[in-house]
């Protein structure tokens, strides 16, 4: 009797530890937060209505394009005869903007659109001298490249895995390919559109170094604006309000744009169209706009101030005092980055591991772990600046907060594909809780969990605006380094620790596409 209540107990505390780490790593300090500041103020929201209807303007503007330029891709990606070599290509090309920190995407942008840059130079070779730096366009451009892979990855796959059929029976009762379209795949295809857009318009709406670095000071966001109160001015009252402004707005939003998810009967059968001539247009206007300063951001540590090839940046990373320049050294930097990546990392997939396992089964009360993706990056981050706790720890726990919506996505995906009737025979047979979580789960599911901690270490390594919040130096990371090092001009040291970063994300993700290719087998 007292062994059965013991068992009961643990299981009991082991399925409440996601909602327990939610409560006491965001909320509390949150709401205490909100006390310590002095509430909410009035005379914040009217100081910085300017910003507030530029960030909504700028977030809805931003989405639109992207959308605009997100469907055909995934149309291109999901439903049509691409060649696979191609499409594998594609995939992790437009998926690494998303785990690039926006300090990255942003030297990209400025080697092809500064007033040196290859774009630049082309257009005043054709006589038109148009400067996209520094204005609204290149924050536009900037936003359609970093949320470009969201429509690529959402929409693609699930319109890769609409059913065929659906399909050939419109096409049997004679509707012509538009109608096919527009009565048949955009009401299968909404939901995951809207999702699409949501965490669009969530991701420009907080946008914060793609903002200051491609559009300056005179653009900010709230984003922006809460920062400064927090980190420069000490108005801490006028940062809360403005940080519960947007938690709401958020809030609000995805209210509204939620929809119910209709089900199908699969088939496992695939209607794919021809690959269209116009998709050949398609991927040379992505090249421009999106891959080729991607591909400069990675070869930034071998660009001079005028683009050609040097090794300039690198010396002077080697030579250059980095401890003067951000108050920290190159040793310091790379140690803490990867002492709070991995570790915060590692929360989020251990915690994602329960959540996901008991959401899978119904119980959706743990969709309490998503409440982060509300919130920006800086509000979570502010929450801690009265917790008197190390700022190692604080790091750690907000890059965890940060991360665990997407770890949470990627093993919950995980769990659906592990048959209850599996884990059922295992506790038949007399196997506990570990031992069929570490024979059994452990090895259906090793791939999602390499997965999910991979995107997590990345994000939270590039992970900046939060970060530079909290941060206080010599315990700082790699993204606040190069983002200082941006600010105050030292741009070749900046690129060549950006070099550094980019091969290091693309052979992650070169990983996770072999993974993925080995699931799908």
């Amino acid at each position: 009797m007292v062994q059965k209540m013991v068992k009961r107990t643990v299981k009991l505390t082991v399925a409440l530890i996601p909602i327990f780490y939610i409560i006491i790593a965001l909320l509390v300090p949150f709401i205490l937060n909100l006390r310590f500041a002095g509430g909410f103020s009035l005379t914040a929201l009217v100081d910085n209505a300017s910003k507030i209807r530029f960030t909504i303007y700028q977030a809805l503007v931003s989405s639109v394009f992207t959308t605009l330029l997100g469907i055909p891709g995934a149309y291109l990606v999901g439903r049509t005869k691409i060649h696979p070599v191609i499409k594998k290509v594609f995939r992790v090309m437009s998926s690494i903007p998303f785990v690039l920190p926006g300090i990255t995407m942003a030297i990209g942008f400025f080697l092809v659109f500064g007033n040196k840059g290859l774009y630049s130079q082309i257009l005043r070779l054709l006589g038109l001298d148009v400067r996209i730096l520094y204005t609204f366009t290149a924050i536009l451009l900037g936003h359609v490249f970093y949320n470009f892979p969201l429509f690529i990855r959402i929409v693609g796959e699930a319109w890769e895995n609409m059913d065929g059929y659906l399909i050939e029976a419109a096409k049997v009762d004679g509707a012509s390919k538009w109608q096919v379209f527009w009565k048949v795949e955009v009401p299968v295809l909404l939901p995951s559109i809207l999702r699409a857009f949501f965490l669009t318009y969530i991701y420009t709406f907080t946008s914060f170094s793609v903002v200051l670095i491609l559009g300056g000071i005179r653009y900010s966001t709230l984003e922006v604006a809460i920062y400064m109160y927090s980190r420069i001015t000490f108005d801490f009252k006028a940062a809360s309000t403005l940080m519960l402004f947007q938690l709401l707005f958020i809030s609000v939003l995805g209210f509204f744009t939620s929809i119910k998810r209709e089900g199908y009967e699969k088939h496992h059968y695939r209607h794919l169209d021809e690959f269209p001539l116009w998709g050949y247009f398609f991927f040379g206007v992505s090249a421009l706009l999106i891959f080729i300063p991607l591909v400069y951001s990675a070869l930034s540590g071998f660009l001079d101030y005028y683009g050609k090839f040097s090794l300039t940046n690198f010396r002077m990373l080697l030579s250059e005092d980095l401890e003067y320049l951000v108050g920290t050294n190159f040793k310091s930097m790379v140690l803490y980055t990867v002492v709070i990546a991995f570790t915060s990392s590692l929360i989020s997939v251990i915690i994602s591991m329960f959540a996901g396992y008991y959401s899978s089964r119904g119980r959706r009360s743990y969709y309490i772990v998503l409440i982060p993706a509300a919130m920006s990056s800086v509000t979570i981050a502010f929450s801690y600046v009265f917790v008197n706790i190390p700022v190692l720890l604080k790091l750690i726990l907000v890059h965890s907060l940060i991360n665990l919506p997407i770890t949470f996505g990627i093993l919950e995906a995980g769990w659906r594909n592990v048959p209850e009737s599996i884990i059922d025979a295992a506790k038949v047979d007399g196997a506990d809780a570990v031992r069929w979580i570490w024979k059994i789960a452990i090895p259906l599911i090793k791939n999602y969990v390499f997965i999910a901690f991979v995107y997590s270490f990345t994000i939270s390594v590039g992970e900046t605006s939060g970060t530079l919040t909290l941060a206080e130096p010599p315990i700082t990371t790699f993204a606040a380094v190069v983002f200082r090092l941006m600010s105050s001009r030292n741009t070749e040291v900046a690129m060549a620790l950006n070099t550094f970063y980019f091969i290091f994300v693309v052979s992650l993700f070169i990983i996770i596409e072999m993974l993925r290719k080995e699931e799908s087998a």
